[in-house]
């Protein structure tokens, strides 16, 4: 009963000594906006509760998540992939991620798709099979995306009456992140459902 009291309560300050979760944000690469084609003007304005979509986690605040519940490590084994779980259920993007964490519904009979690059402060507009470069801060993007109408904003951005968004002459293809391939995960359909129960 003394060697097991010993040893649970070695493993218990093993635990107290653990250090906080360190996870470096790399650089951060484009993050995409779907948008619905209509055939009508959609009218279509993001909603202000949805801005933290399109914005980015800092440093601070992806570490902070991760370690929720740090402070329970002594007695919560698993308190690393519980805070993964609370940063995975964050609105806010990292490098990690290639598009917004949820469908924000944008509709439009004249933007096809969006990106946004924080980075290097430039917005892409997919209009007719074609992506077009403009300059924006995030506060910038935020107030495009919340105009009230994408196709009406960019009429005042093509003529100058606009203060979401700045033309410019780059024609710069946005550069979006690649999920990672997990080459022990099983292929698709019957075949790798089996394959996967057997260890293959």
């Amino acid at each position: 009963m003394a060697l097991f009291s010993r040893v649970l309560g070695g493993l218990l300050n093993n635990r107290e000594d653990e250090p906080m979760v360190d996870d470096k944000l790399g650089s951060f690469s484009a993050i995409e906006i779907p948008v619905q084609a209509t055939q009508q003007p959609a009218y279509w304005g993001m909603s202000p509760t949805d801005i933290p979509y399109v914005t980015a986690q800092t440093q601070d605040e992806h570490n902070r998540l991760l370690n929720t519940f740090y402070p329970d490590r002594k007695n919560m084994k698993n308190w690393k992939e519980m805070g993964q779980k609370v940063e995975e259920r964050d609105p806010r993007y990292t490098d990690k991620d290639a598009t917004t964490r949820k469908r924000l519904g944008a509709r439009s009979s004249v933007v096809q798709d969006m990106a946004f690059d924080k980075d290097k402060n430039l917005a892409w507009l997919k209009m007719g099979g074609q992506w077009y470069t403009y300059s924006a801060t995030p506060d910038q993007f935020q107030k495009f995306l919340t105009s009230g109408s994408l196709g009406r904003e960019m009429n005042r951005i093509k003529h100058d009456r606009s203060t979401s968004m700045n033309k410019t002459a780059a024609r710069i293809q946005p550069k979006f992140v690649s999920a990672p391939v997990n080459k022990n995960a099983p292929s698709g359909g019957l075949f790798g459902r089996i394959a996967s129960l057997f260890g293959f």
